[in-house]
């Protein structure tokens, strides 16, 4: 049969069936999601195919080994499994709500050191970009994992990590359609999305050439209705300038250029800190070279990419003042948004070198700044 659910109950029908071994697939329809038999009809097949469902993350022999793509389910309950392993620097908590209310979750690995500086660090914002979710995961893995060996300039961070920024966006590509990009949101009684990397309020609404499109509730690119109009890009902003933490570095990851960017997106003219980010950038390239021979270009977004307005890295160092803000585009240009899993391993590697690096590069600037202000002041 077929099974016509309202949006915010999907999740608990599909535990129903999930708990009663009933085998099952989600698609949708302009009405809601449906839920439907897997042996249903063959224009199911391709959400099967593409679908990891619920069922999939409550078998107890599945683990996270960062070979194979994982939903939603799988990943929250890894992040709590890490909390559970490492209490004395691992906490887990939901920083808001989606628009479908799933919860957007954060770990946090600290040492509690009230002078701690901040990095941030969130992947999937946009929902298609899976190989996000793998690396964010992968590198807070690690950390929490070795933190008592890790050298100072790892241990006097706190890390934030928000592996699914579009909780509702990354279980519609599991569940109904692999290339959905936006979040959920709804635009009268359609559901359109909104591109959260086009609703942060630093230069929101700056289109340029794009104004026609953007303000399209159908574009890829569509902004919202004003700036942190979604309950994602609001939760962002709420925990990163309220938390009391200074945060020195904020890194957001997508797919799939290759590319090492920094602000501004909305024009390429040199933002005041041009330097001192280009050098970090680098820094970040050739450890990643070094790590697997994979080559990422670095520059301002706008020169090595293209126009945009509203991003989440002009807001954190427009807004939020974070001078090391970059926007990571992760691999690859041969296989677009579809990474193979045989590569997931080796670009969360080569990520993870480039993040130790550069939170080394950091180190050594402020070390070097306090050198100098010193000799000032003699």
């Amino acid at each position: 049969m077929e099974i016509l659910v309202e949006g915010t109950r999907s999740m608990q029908v599909q535990k129903l069936l999930g708990d009663r071994d009933i085998t099952f697939a989600v698609t949708g329809n302009d009405n809601g999601p449906m839920v439907v038999p897997r042996s249903r009809s063959p224009r199911y097949k391709s959400i099967e195919n593409s679908a990891a469902g619920y069922k999939s993350w409550r078998n107890k022999d599945r683990v996270m080994d960062w070979k194979d793509y994982y939903p939603l389910g799988m990943i929250y309950n890894w992040m709590d499994e890490i909390e559970r392993q490492f209490p004395a620097t691992c906490t887990v908590c939901p920083i808001g709500k989606s628009v479908e209310g799933r919860y957007i979750k954060m770990l946090k690995i600290s040492n509690s050191d009230a002078s701690n500086t901040g990095v941030w660090m969130d992947g999937c914002i946009h929902a298609r970009e899976w190989i996000s979710t793998s690396v964010v995961t992968y590198i807070a893995d690690y950390i929490a994992k070795n933190f008592s060996k890790l050298p100072n300039y790892i241990t006097n961070k706190d890390w934030f990590f928000v592996p699914v920024v579009n909780p509702d966006g990354y279980h519609h590509t599991h569940a109904v359609d692999r290339m959905w990009r936006k979040s959920r949101a709804r635009f009268g009684n359609t559901i359109v999305g909104v591109d959260l990397n086009r609703n942060f309020g630093y230069n929101w609404g700056q289109c340029g050439v794009d104004a026609i499109p953007l303000g399209d509730p159908n574009h890829q690119n569509y902004r919202g209705l004003e700036p942190f109009s979604e309950p994602e890009t609001s939760a962002i902003k709420n925990l990163i300038l309220y938390s009391g933490t200074p945060f020195k570095i904020f890194l957001t990851f997508h797919a799939y250029s290759e590319v090492i960017s920094f602000p501004w997106c909305f024009t390429s003219d040199p933002c005041p800190d041009y330097v001192n980010l280009i050098e970090g950038g680098a820094t970040m390239a050739k450890a990643m070279y070094d790590t697997t021979g994979r080559m990422y270009k670095v520059g301002n977004f706008k020169d090595i990419m293209y126009f945009a307005s509203g991003t989440s890295i002009d807001w954190s160092y427009g807004t939020a003042k974070i001078p090391f803000s970059y926007l990571v585009e992760l691999r690859s240009k041969e296989h677009r948004f579809q990474l193979p899993r045989e590569e997931i391993l080796d670009c969360c590697k080569e990520t993870l070198a480039g993040v130790l690096a550069l939170a080394e590069f950091v180190e050594k600037k402020k070390c070097l700044n306090c050198t100098i202000f010193a000799s000032k002041l003699r």
